[in-house]
């Protein structure tokens, strides 16, 4: 019998949401995060499989195992009606807080007085040239949305997603401005350099 009060990480949520498109196998799942949501939300293989399990035990989700001719069986997983319904649930529920950024970006460059100023200009400089190339990836994206149509949600977490790394982008040009100034706070005498 499927639990519809118990509750799971936001993890479980994301994967139910991608087996509302198609039933998939845990390899086809992980390949469709990581052409979509995986910008913003990527579980590790490990936490796929286990999360899937969960699923499972929940009833809010199903699996068969699928005869393949030239290679071993497979399990492919479908959500239930259960799982639609505690997903709806998930989704009428605001976050209970901002997402905190986990970056080891943000990480290197706090820590960066301890590496010099060139060492920080060309973290800074590879980020910006990661911020770009996901500017791209974006637009590419885009351009098969606009062409497929559809439900807007997806296309407005992709212009979130382009907005972001648009920011990043300016954020690393007005960076590299005042890392030409120092490596001191502007307009504040001495510091750390």
């Amino acid at each position: 019998m499927a639990r519809t009060d118990a509750k799971a990480p936001d993890t479980a949520y994301g994967i139910l949401g991608m087996l509302t498109f198609a039933e998939m196998s845990g390899y086809d799942l992980g390949k469709a995060i990581e052409g979509s949501i995986g910008f913003f939300w990527a579980p590790v293989k490990s936490q796929l499989y286990a999360e899937l399990r969960r699923l499972v035990t929940l009833g809010w989700a199903r699996e068969r195992e699928v005869e393949q001719a030239d290679r071993p069986d497979k399990r492919v997983y479908t959500i239930t009606p259960a799982g639609r319904e505690a997903l709806g649930s998930w989704l009428r529920t605001p976050p209970s807080e901002f997402d905190p950024i986990k970056s080891p970006f943000l990480l290197r460059l706090f820590f960066g007085h301890l590496a010099g100023p060139d060492a920080v200009r060309e973290l800074v400089t590879e980020h910006r040239r990661q911020a770009e190339e996901l500017l791209d990836t974006f637009g590419h994206i885009e351009e098969h949305i606009v062409e497929q149509g559809g439900a807007l949600p997806p296309y407005l977490t992709l212009t979130y997603g382009m907005t972001y790394a648009s920011g990043v982008v300016d954020w690393c040009d007005r960076t590299l401005e005042q890392l030409d100034e120092g490596m001191t706070v502007p307009g504040r005498k001495g510091g750390r350099g």
